[in-house]
């Protein structure tokens, strides 16, 4: 899994183009799109929403089962592996 960040120009049509980097093989791929408030003239630099996010630790309830933080992110590393030796 790759983490690209960027600013992307929207057209008149709702399209934008990316270039992918190299190593990104032809195929299908699942893909994340979040689209951020838009860009002006005084708001041109991407955003840090490392302290918005961080109000909320704790406060989801999605992990509360997981007693191995560490154990567990191991465990879908290697289901992510498996599934990507198949492929």
């Amino acid at each position: 899994m790759q983490h690209i960040e960027t600013v992307a120009e929207v057209n008149q049509n709702g399209m934008i183009t990316i270039t992918l980097p190299a190593n990104i093989r032809p195929g299908k791929h699942h893909i994340l799109l979040v689209i951020d408030e838009a860009l002006t003239e005084d708001n041109t630099q991407l955003v840090d929403h490392a302290p918005k996010l961080m109000q909320m630790a704790g406060r989801v309830s999605a992990f509360a089962a997981i007693d191995d933080p560490v154990a567990w992110q191991q465990q879908q590393r290697d289901e992510w592996r498996r599934h990507e030796d198949k492929s």
